[in-house]
């Protein structure tokens, strides 16, 4: 099922999977990343297994809304908060279900999805954030990664020149899905598919709002340690996109409610189906044994 739903004047994008009477599962994607970053037979299996999967375009990206980008020295203020995005999430659920749900997100979505988690836990049911940044400090004593993977990675993502057609752009996206696919062979269908989904609808260019609005989220390791929901990070092993792995590991048993899972050679993409059946059994274990309980 597809719907376009309002929030104030932005129309948000979003498909359904299963029947609404069941426990919905609410899927966020990253940053210049569509709803279709959630592969559809992962969505298909959560579905068949008896939730209500919901998946959508985040503001800025695909058939949702767009906004002038707030690229440096543009004169473009940021449009929109990340509080925005939280509250498009929400809104989202509100429409297509109005249950507690079991709250997902990738990367700037992880971001969402735990805001989200802290500022409606009664819309909580479980939190679960992959290849997410960290926005939890605390007391707790993070490791620095290495410069030379930081400048690796970098240069990597840089290179590509963005070509505005697909025909010279999706090899070039190819190079950086291959580099964040970790060590896991990447599934180049699937990779230029995704690829393509993206040209269908974007101005190919650097996601800056998205990248802004993650500047200044405050520490929120008080509100996740009083969640009192389960919380499952899911990391990379070869990921140090938004944190260095060790730094997820050691929120996780910082939390009382937390655990972490490191995906054997992952990186911050998953363009291979092993892969997403190694998430879908993961998540899956996570929601089933989180449903009802009580910490």
């Amino acid at each position: 099922m597809n719907k376009i739903v309002k929030n104030g004047s932005v129309e948000i994008y979003t498909e359904a999977f299963g029947h609404p009477k069941e426990v919905p599962v609410l899927l966020i994607a990253g940053a210049m990343a569509p709803a279709v970053f959630w592969d559809r037979h992962f969505c298909e299996t959560l579905a068949d297994r008896g939730y209500y999967v919901i998946r959508f375009d985040n503001r800025d990206i695909g058939r949702s809304t767009h906004f002038p980008q707030s690229a440096p020295e543009s004169g473009i203020a940021l449009p929109y908060t990340i509080n925005d995005m939280v509250a498009d999430a929400k809104r989202v659920l509100d429409n297509l279900s109005g249950k507690s749900a079991h709250i997902i997100g990738h990367s700037l979505g992880g971001t969402i999805a735990q805001l989200f988690a802290v500022t409606y836990p009664e819309q909580t049911t479980s939190l679960t954030a992959i290849s997410s940044p960290i926005l939890a400090q605390g007391n707790i004593a993070y490791v620095e990664t290495d410069p030379k993977i930081n400048e690796e990675m970098w240069a990597v993502l840089m290179a590509n020149p963005m070509h505005q057609d697909a025909q010279r752009g999706v090899p070039e996206f190819q190079k950086i899905w291959r580099f964040l696919n970790g060590g896991w062979p990447l599934d180049e269908n699937m990779a230029d598919n995704y690829t393509l989904a993206i040209y269908e609808t974007e101005v190919i260019a650097p996601a800056w709002n998205h990248s802004n609005v993650q500047s200044g989220i405050p520490d929120i390791f008080q509100d996740l340690k009083a969640l009192g929901k389960p919380i499952l990070f899911i990391h990379g092993e070869k990921d140090y996109l938004p944190s260095n792995p060790e730094n997820t590991k050691k929120l996780a048993n910082a939390l009382p409610t937390a655990a972490a899972y490191i995906l054997e050679n992952g990186g911050h993409m998953f363009f291979n189906a092993e892969t997403w059946k190694i998430l879908d059994e993961q998540i899956y274990s996570h929601i089933r044994t989180s449903q009802n309980k009580m910490f």
